[in-house]
């Protein structure tokens, strides 16, 4: 089985009128849902000052998820205020961020090389570190989510076997972008589509997977446990189209819980 490492966000989402709280981010979200269908997953990411950093480890623990803090912050565990109209989630505001000071030492870099799979997303800052980082057969998956236009896309590209983005509609322009932006990577390019499914292209072909119609409880997540479903499948020498029909299958079951991770 391949070994796969997540890096490296975590957060907490607290819904204040429901009385609730989970631990979450993008590379949490992913490393436990990965690990849930059974791949090899370590969490590598940077512990805040609180006891939400206590909560974390308790988390993976309990999944038997490696933890790799890279330091302990004297920052606050970013805390997202949210709220759920009609089923998708709203964030209301965001205070406080470990994530702010990531750096990864030579020892960090070492660490991420001896992976066969790595995910990432830009909490990482790791275009400072992708020249040297990436080894050769190594598979990188990276989340740019809805910044589609960030300055550092381009120094994060060529090094990306898979960029995933967050897009809400299958239409010329994100057919358009794709093409582009797979000129510019080492790989595929997959748009998530939301109710309107996902949409790759390899540089040859476009592959379009539907969304499953079903009653959304929380969107929370539902990008992130489509990546892991893929990446999974990525790890088993699976095919575009059978790595986003994983993806789906994955994030089908996520959105119809409120707290996926309970």
């Amino acid at each position: 089985m391949k070994r796969t490492i997540a890096m490296a966000d975590n957060c907490i989402d607290v819904y204040y009128k429901q009385d609730r709280f989970y631990t979450t981010g993008n590379s949490i979200d992913f490393a436990f849902n990965y690990r849930a269908m059974g791949g090899d997953v370590t969490e590598m990411t940077i512990l805040g000052n609180d006891f939400f950093a206590d909560a974390l480890q308790e988390k993976c623990a309990e999944r038997g998820i490696p933890l790799r803090a890279l330091r302990q912050s004297e920052r606050p565990t970013g805390m997202a205020k949210m709220a759920i109209v009609n089923g998708d989630r709203v964030h209301l505001s965001f205070v406080g961020n470990a994530m702010e000071e990531i750096e990864l030492s030579e020892e960090d870099q070492a660490f991420v090389r001896d992976f066969d799979i790595v995910y990432c997303e830009r909490w990482c800052k790791v275009h400072r570190y992708l020249p040297a980082l990436k080894r050769p057969g190594q598979i990188w998956v990276y989340d740019f989510s809805k910044r589609l236009t960030l300055e550092t896309n381009d120094l994060v590209l060529p090094y990306v076997d898979y960029a995933f983005f967050s897009y809400d509609g299958d239409d010329d322009y994100i057919r358009d972008f794709l093409v582009k932006t797979q000129a510019k990577s080492a790989g595929c390019v997959i748009a998530m589509l939301g109710e309107h499914g996902s949409l790759a292209w390899d540089g040859e072909n476009f592959y379009r997977e539907s969304a499953e119609k079903v009653e959304v409880c929380n969107t929370v997540g539902a990008g992130d446990s489509y990546i892991a479903g893929f990446t999974y499948g990525l790890s088993l020498g699976e095919s575009v189209p059978a790595c986003m029909a994983r993806g789906k299958a994955q994030a089908t079951r996520i959105i119809q819980i409120f707290n996926p991770y309970e």
